[in-house]
């Protein structure tokens, strides 16, 4: 807690000025705006009425000089109930700040971080090659008869429509033919279970809601009705390794096999070097946060808590269509259990910022308005959105901007650490993925 002390000359100059401001905004028949009486002011708005509009001036002017004077790393909005001001007598303002906890932080340099040697195989190289190409592989009709299980790829038809309320239907789509893949993550469990155990030939119903926050806001909502006929059971035929299916897949950047071979090589090592980094980065910061003493705000934790709950309850929403209570219910997990687990959680990642925080405090680590114009270029990229929309958007949430702040800071705060730390090296062999390589196809471009 943190006191404000006004002595009764300030506390009248204070008073004057709000008089002075009422009497330049206020309308009062019979006297020009900045002209009014003092007397004339008092009756009008009170006493008690120019003492609180004084009051909601220097209240965020004092917490504001407290703040910058005792150097305050707020975690929560300040607290204080003012009494009220006499303008014939001092004043007294408590405010209480919740702070961040001061840290102290080891000599890093004495910190010994492991960094695991990733470093591809032949047999990693041949597991990507061929996950790359079944990635290209075709989907053929087998003309088989029999009944659809869950790992089939299928040829149907379908017309989806909304069901209104009154029990009348309006169609959306009318007709549409495509291939799915029964086995696939995000295909919708109600069309999976209508159509496993059907025929080509035969037909199904389903329905379902769409979820409320759905990106079709015609549909968010809404009860969907799809009418679904088998048209086939489909394969997937992969295609065999040679210079046509290379140069074919790679839009001819490479013409043989030997090139591509090479190439995906090159992309698991990249992707092995990064893996042994993050390695590093992993076991630097864990040994650092191992190491310092934090007391952990009950404020931080519970924040955190309510957003891994928030962002864990819209990913259920989005995936099977439930609340979190009915998820919890249905997968027979332990309440308690799972609170316990979200406490862990919150605990971990409070802090592991705070000791972040106070790493780059400690050594002058700021981010830059570049490198902030820069983060929201990639996650426009990634999102597939307008840059300068994504930019404009953000730059207006506040909350949204800082958190893209201080991500920056942490990497940047992170990238210093690992260069010194002593760092012990162990080798391992562990499959690096070339999903992230740039070898696409000329359809998926």
């Amino acid at each position: 807690m943190i006191k404000a002390d006004f002595d009764t000359e300030e506390i009248k100059k204070a008073v004057e000025k709000t008089i002075i401001n009422l009497s330049k905004k206020a309308n009062i028949k019979g006297f020009r705006k900045g002209h009014v009486p003092r007397k004339t002011i008092e009756l009008y708005f009170g006493k008690k009425g120019i003492c609180g509009e004084t009051l909601e001036k220097i209240i965020p002017d004092a917490i504001d000089k407290m703040i910058e004077e005792y150097e305050l790393k707020l975690i929560a909005e300040p607290a204080f109930k003012p009494a009220e001001i006499d303008e014939d007598k001092p004043y007294e303002l408590e405010v209480t700040f919740e702070v961040s906890p001061e840290i102290d932080l080891p000599d890093i340099e004495a910190i010994e971080a492991e960094k695991t040697i990733y470093k591809p195989t032949d047999a990693i190289l041949n597991e990507n090659i061929e996950r790359i190409l079944d990635a290209h592989s075709e989907i053929v009709p087998t003309y088989e008869e029999r009944e659809l299980n869950k790992d089939d790829y299928v040829s149907v038809k379908y017309t989806s429509s909304i069901v209104e309320e009154d029990g009348s239907t309006k169609v959306v789509e009318e007709g549409q033919k495509t291939e799915i893949n029964l086995g696939q993550e995000n295909m919708r469990p109600e069309i999976v279970n209508a159509v496993i155990g059907k025929k080509p030939g035969e037909t199904a119903t389903v329905d379902f809601p769409v979820e409320e926050n759905s990106e079709n806001r015609e549909l968010a909502g809404k009860k969907m009705r799809y009418q679904v006929e088998i048209l086939g059971i489909m394969k997937k035929k992969t295609r065999e390794l040679n210079d046509e299916t290379v140069a074919e897949i790679t839009q001819s950047k490479n013409k043989t096999v030997e090139e591509f071979k090479n190439a995906v090589m090159e992309q698991l090592k990249t992707s092995a070097e990064r893996e042994s980094t993050n390695s590093l980065k992993d076991s630097a910061v864990r040994k650092l946060c191992d190491i310092c003493e934090v007391e952990l705000p009950e404020t931080l934790l519970t924040r955190q808590k309510n957003s891994l709950k928030a962002d864990q309850a819209e990913r259920v929403k989005r995936d099977s269509g439930m609340t979190f209570d009915e998820f919890l219910e249905k997968s027979g997990m332990d309440k308690d259990a799972y609170e316990a687990e979200l406490d862990a959680a919150a605990k971990h990642i409070v802090k592991r910022a705070l000791v972040l925080e106070a790493l780059a405090d400690d050594n002058n680590i700021e981010w830059t308005p570049e490198e902030l114009n820069t983060e929201i270029q990639r996650i426009a990229i990634a999102s597939r959105i307008d840059p300068k929309k994504l930019q404009d958007y953000i730059y207006e949430d506040r909350d949204r901007l800082f958190e893209i702040a201080e991500k920056i800071r942490n990497r940047k705060a992170i990238d210093f650490l690992i260069t010194k730390v002593k760092i012990k090296e162990t080798e391992e062999n562990k499959p690096a993925d070339a999903e992230d390589s740039d070898i696409k196809s000329e359809k998926e471009e």
